[in-house]
């Protein structure tokens, strides 16, 4: 049991500073992890059904933990109901911010949607988050945050010069460049390439930064209405308030998806165009991975809300932001993705674990 203003909680929550400071990196692994499962199902599967799946598992996974960790409750003795909202409205912004994100990736390109949408989250959302949850030493959290900025900056650059080299030496023709991937990704042939294109490309690549930007001011609105969900004797705990989180996610996302299959271009729509039929004609191993990739990822943004209560939720959400160290260890050890990589690329790599086993260090210190 944790403890509660004083008291102890009916639900499960970590008892000492070490044991949430485990349970935070779980996030940080759980975050990092997820997407490979999106990797796996690869163009086997749209992209709206991958996501459909998606926010099925966060759902089903929080309703298990409810009843199981959460012990079935809303909150402590004097829980106000009224705080739902924060929760409800959390998810509603994580939900459009989540899908920013994604077809910022696939129209932009990682190299430069991940640093926009991440990197403004990370500050963001641990500036908002502190001034809702003052717990820790801001001066030791906010160098902690600057230096996982930097890291996601240098993770940036070095997928940038491995992409650069890639494609100075041709190696792997039918890998997909970031130019395909903008077409692929609105649906629309790449084939045409007239003048009108041409002078169309600037433009679209304005509002791409556009859309990352707000992605990521979006991404870090997120974790400070969630915190106050949580806040105080009267809060929810931390079970019921993802409940509520992931509810308003899926709500949300599926509206988004359905109305860009009738042409809503509000965000561009990534993969082609498809219905409910076919995806109930989708083979049950290509549903279990969208399942899956919700399941690791409400496990991770669980724990993060979780060890929120003993951390400070400015601490959980900043450590679990350092999860592109998770995603890169993922890429080098599984997928090989840097094998023949230019050294400036290698570089880049090992400033980046620097910087975020430094920003880790620092944020532990501040937790204390």
């Amino acid at each position: 049991m944790g403890h509660f203003e004083g008291s102890v909680a009916p639900w499960w929550s970590p008892d000492s500073f070490g044991l949430a400071l485990v349970v935070a990196l779980v996030s940080t692994a759980c975050w990092g992890s997820w997407s490979n499962t999106a990797k796996a199902a690869g163009d086997r599967v749209n992209f709206a059904h991958y996501y459909t799946d998606f926010c099925l598992g966060t759902v089903l996974t929080s309703v298990i933990f409810l009843l199981t960790a959460g012990a079935r409750v809303m909150g402590g003795p004097e829980v106000n109901g009224a705080l739902v909202l924060y929760s409800i409205a959390a998810g509603a912004v994580f939900g459009v911010a989540n899908l920013l994100l994604t077809t910022g990736i696939a129209l932009a390109g990682l190299s430069i949607a991940f640093p926009l949408c991440i990197g403004t989250g990370l500050v963001l959302g641990t500036v908002l988050t502190y001034i809702v949850d003052q717990r820790g030493h801001p001066e030791l959290l906010f160098p902690g945050v600057f230096l996982a900025l930097l890291g996601v900056l240098a993770n940036a650059r070095a997928y940038a010069k491995l992409q650069e080299s890639r494609a100075k030496s041709g190696e792997g023709e039918n890998t997909v460049t970031d130019s395909e991937s903008s077409a692929d990704a609105s649906g629309e042939s790449g084939a045409n390439t007239s003048g009108d294109d041409a002078k169309e490309a600037p433009q679209s690549f304005k509002k791409n930064i556009i859309m990352c930007v707000f992605g990521g001011v979006l991404m870090g609105c997120w974790s400070p209405l969630s915190a106050k969900s949580m806040s105080g004797a009267q809060g929810l705990s931390p079970y019921f308030s993802f409940l509520c989180f992931v509810c308003s996610s899926m709500v949300v996302g599926i509206c988004i998806l359905t109305a860009q299959q009738f042409g809503c271009k509000l965000i561009p729509r990534v993969g082609s165009v498809t219905g409910l039929g076919e995806y109930f004609r989708v083979s049950p191993v290509l549903h279990a991975w969208g399942l899956l990739g919700g399941l690791i990822w409400a496990i991770g943004t669980l724990s993060n809300l979780v060890s929120g209560g003993p951390l400070g939720f400015a601490l959980s959400y900043a450590l679990g932001q350092t999860a592109p160290v998770v995603a890169v260890l993922w890429g080098l050890g599984w997928y090989r993705e840097f094998n023949g990589a230019p050294q400036d690329a290698v570089l880049y790599l090992v400033a980046m674990f620097l910087l975020f086993f430094g920003a880790i260090a620092l944020l532990c210190l501040g937790g204390m």
